[in-house]
Formats: C-alpha cells, sequence, structure tokens
C-alpha cells in the first residue's frame, strides 16, 4: 500500500545526521579527557588521594562511579526505547487519522455527487413534465379565453385568465425551483454566467445590488468543482438577503496562488450581526469547500459587513483536462 501524501520520514533517516553529530562530540570530549588525564597523571592522583582515606573506603568510589554510570545508561537506554515506541505509536495514530479524514472526504464527496445527481434529476422530471403542462395548460386556457371573448362569455373568459394567470405564476416558481435545483446555464454555459443569472436574479427578488467579477482563468473547471462554487455563492447570497440588512453585495472569483478563492461581500451588519445565524447554511458550504480539500472562512468586508471566503487549493488539479479535437 502507497504511503500517504507527505507521510513522516522513518525515524533513522530523521535521526541520522544528529547521531554522527553526537558520536563526534562523544569522541572529541573523550579524546581531550584522555589528553589531559595523561598531562596531569590523573589516575595516580586519584589513587593517592584514595588511599589518604583508605578508612571511609574512598578507593572503592571509583569502580561504584563506574557502575553507576552503566546503570544510568542502561535507564536512559530503557527510557529511550519507551519513547520510540510512543513515538511509532503516534506516527501509526497520526497515519490512521490521515487515513480516516481521507476516507470521510472521498465518502462526503460521493454523497455531494449523489444528492447532485438526484437534484439534477429530479429538475429534469419537474423540466419534462410539470414546466411542459404548465405551458400546455396556458395554452388551451388562452384557447378558451379567446373562444369565451369570441362568443361573448365574460364569466368564461375571466375564469380562464384566472386559470392563465395561476399557470403562470406556477410556471415561475418551477423555474426558480429548476435554477435552485441544477442551473441550466451551469451545463451549458459555464460557472461565470451562472453567478451573474444567479446574482441579477437574486438582485431583481430582494432589491439588493449584486456586482459579479470572475476571472476568466476560472473556467473550464472540473463539474464537481462548479456545483461546489455556485452551491457556496448561493448560500452566501441567501444569508445575505436574510440577515445582513444590506444595500449592496459583490461577488468575485479569482485565482488564489494556486488555487481558487471565492469571496461574497456585503455593506450590512457585519460579522458580530450575521455569523451567529449561520447554521446549517455554513456548515454546508464549508462541508463542500473541504470536500475539495479547501476552507471557508469569515471576516469583516471592506464594505464594512461580513466576507464570505471559500478558497480551494490546486488550480491546475482544478481544471477539466481539454481533450484533443
Amino acid at each position: 500500500m502507497p504511503a500517504p501524501p507527505h507521510a513522516p520520514a522513518p525515524a533513522s533517516s530523521l535521526a541520522e545526521p544528529s547521531v554522527l553529530a553526537d558520536l563526534l562530540v562523544v569522541t572529541a570530549v573523550t579524546a581531550l579527557f584522555f589528553l589531559v588525564a595523561v598531562q596531569v597523571e590523573l589516575s595516580e592522583r586519584i589513587a593517592g588521594w584514595t588511599l589518604r582515606h583508605e578508612a571511609w573506603q574512598v578507593d572503592e568510589l571509583p569502580m561504584t562511579l563506574v557502575v553507576l554510570s552503566a546503570c544510568l545508561a542502561w535507564f536512559g537506554w530503557r527510557r529511550l526505547r519507551e519513547r520510540t515506541r510512543e513515538m511509532q505509536a503516534r506516527l501509526q495514530v497520526e497515519d490512521a487519522m490521515r487515513l480516516a479524514v481521507e476516507k470521510n472526504r472521498e465518502l462526503a464527496r460521493h454523497l455531494l455527487r449523489l444528492q447532485e445527481d438526484e437534484r439534477q434529476r429530479i429538475a429534469r422530471e419537474l423540466h419534462d413534465e410539470l414546466a411542459q403542462q404548465c405551458v400546455a395548460i396556458r395554452v388551451e386556457a388562452a384557447s378558451i379565453e379567446d373562444e369565451a371573448l369570441a362568443c361573448e362569455l365574460p364569466v368564461v373568459a375571466a375564469g380562464a385568465r384566472t386559470i392563465r394567470d395561476a399557470v403562470d405564476h406556477l410556471h415561475g416558481v418551477v423555474r426558480e425551483m429548476l435554477t435552485r435545483l441544477r442551473p441550466p446555464m451551469l451545463d451549458a454555459l459555464g460557472l461565470e454566467a451562472s453567478l451573474r443569472t444567479l446574482a441579477s436574479g437574486w438582485s431583481q427578488r430582494h432589491g439588493i445590488a449584486c456586482s459579479v467579477r470572475v476571472d476568466p482563468s476560472c473556467e473550464h473547471l472540473l463539474d464537481e468543482v462548479q456545483v461546489a462554487l455556485f452551491r457556496v455563492a448561493q448560500e452566501a447570497l441567501t444569508n445575505v438577503a436574510s440577515h445582513a440588512g444590506a444595500t449592496q453585495a459583490q461577488l468575485v472569483l479569482a485565482p488564489d496562488g494556486t488555487g481558487l478563492l471565492l469571496t461574497v461581500d456585503d455593506d450590512g451588519r457585519g460579522l458580530d450581526g450575521q455569523a451567529h445565524h449561520g447554521g446549517l447554511g455554513l456548515v454546508g458550504m464549508a462541508e463542500r469547500v473541504a470536500v475539495l480539500g479547501g476552507s471557508l472562512a469569515l471576516a469583516s468586508s471592506p464594505r464594512g459587513g461580513l466576507r464570505v471566503a471559500a478558497r480551494v487549493p490546486g488550480l491546475q488539479k482544478l481544471q477539466a483536462e481539454e481533450l484533443p479535437a
């Protein structure tokens, strides 16, 4: 099984330079001590001193110190073995946690993909069935209204007009649901057009001006990346409309080093006024970005309100490969 990315190097390879340095220090200190001992005749001096105090058994002290040194070396070796085992166990736990995080990320990515597939299927069903039926009912209602007016039946014409207006409203609701479930422009025209359409519709519904700026290099991304960034922008704008009390918003998608940075700024109440309202919306945004290996952050906006910043690393990996013609 291949080692996980950024796995720590083996302990022996990490310790080798310090081991050699320590051996050199030990050798140098030993050689220096030997030279000094030869110059001052240290052993003879110690022997003479111990003989003068033989009544106190001081002459046994050198060998006792040798045994003590050996015991201390054994004690240190035992502690070193324990620390080595602890370090190995810790590295194993860290590797297991890293693998578990990667597995959890893959599962989250799979679940989000299934969720988007289900949304796409529901959107297709709504478009093919309900939306088409709305169009058919509207055509029939308009035909009935025309016939009723021709036959001078105002009550019937008014009823047909009411049906037509209700169907128009229902059709508008269906179209909005389709956009929320799976924006058609995301597949047809790409991320930039979808973000602009999202911001335009959001501005019309809530009466809040919203500007959009997308760097040209942010096109041709993988489908899951486009969907995740679109959902983050969608949820961030929803939070602005619900909690910010803002009059203006700005959505920017641009390269950030080797990755992407999506920011949504507003001029509303700011971080203190909105952070506690995040709830599941912020959690959902963070999960979507984390699946791509990125992060979500809240900060004060230069506009005076709140900034939601989603960073996704690895721009080169996120761009879809272009197949040769």
